[in-house]
């Protein structure tokens, strides 16, 4: 299986979720407002690798700023601010995050489905971000050219992998305090087998393939070799990937309005000045073939 970063989140943040995430409640604004709005709350704070210890929530009225890691925290917030959202008013979402715990991000967006609300990304949307907050939804826009990048999320292997970690915790000094190993173990696994059919219903939905997901099941790192691309060369980086835009279309997930940076000289210039250590290549289209073809 391809390793990319962020890929353990959704595993071991099962047990711990990051923390950090405040809010702050403001009235009603309009739809381009709160865009706006979101827009310079963001670029007011500093690098997106940085913003795990900020406030990265911030609701207005029918609209909601996120910036950071997705979490149990973000969860609670994000519910709690839609509460508040009439019925008949359809909220708004700006967000920037490298991603986090893949269990809230489905959460979220289905949510978000539910009420039809609108999300749009801003520089930077990777991981569950992209997975669940952006592709979980039909009216998805971007602001400027964000960088979408992707790395896989949970596919067949989720359920063994989640067994895996499980007996690893057992077996570690920690695993005395697992009052009923055998019960646990099997919550675990099916949990990850509920999510499996949680995130292929979202997708479904939002008009996404699956197979933007579950084409990292088989990849390989030595997949991504290319022109811009060399992981025999660079190892120890961490990987995720970005479609073209042709592939983007096809597995739908192109935006509704905006763009999205394709470029792969200035995706990893842009990760280079947030994320040390991490890179970003093409997809190899042939594990992203849709049902059918």
């Amino acid at each position: 299986m391809l390793r990319c970063f962020g890929l353990q989140a959704s595993i071991v943040v099962t047990l711990a979720a990051c923390g950090g995430v405040a809010s702050v409640h403001e009235g009603n604004s309009s739809r381009p407002d709160i865009v706006a709005q979101c827009k310079e709350w963001m670029e007011s704070q500093s690098a997106l690798d940085e913003t795990e210890s900020r406030d990265g929530f911030l609701a207005k009225g029918s609209g909601a700023c996120i910036s950071g890691d997705i979490d149990e925290e973000l969860q609670e917030q994000v519910f709690a601010w839609l509460r508040t959202v009439p019925s008949h008013t359809e909220p708004v979402v700006v967000i920037r995050s490298g991603g986090g715990n893949a269990f809230p991000a489905i959460d979220i967006a289905s949510a978000l489905q539910e009420r039809e609300a609108e999300v749009y990304v801003y520089d930077v949307c990777a991981s569950a971000c992209a997975n669940y907050i952006y592709a979980g939804v039909r009216q998805r826009h971007s602001l400027g050219k964000t960088i979408l990048l992707f790395h896989g999320g949970l596919t067949k292997d989720t359920p063994q992998e989640f067994a895996e970690v499980f007996d690893s915790l057992l077996s570690s000094p920690e695993g005395k305090y697992i009052e009923n190993p055998d019960l646990e173990r099997k919550e675990w696994v099916e949990r990850a087998e509920l999510y499996i059919q949680k995130q292929d219903k979202l997708l479904i939905a939002a008009g996404v393939d699956p197979v933007v997901i579950h084409g990292f099941g088989e990849m390989e790192l030595s997949d991504l070799a290319s022109e811009d691309c060399d992981p025999e060369r660079e190892p120890d980086l961490e990987y995720a990937v970005f479609f073209s835009e042709d592939l983007a279309n096809a597995l739908g997930i192109s935006p509704v309005t905006g763009s999205l940076e394709y470029r792969p000289s200035v995706i990893n210039e842009r990760l280079n000045r947030d994320t040390q250590g991490n890179k970003a290549c093409l997809a190899p289209e042939k594990y992203f073939r849709l049902a059918g073809s």
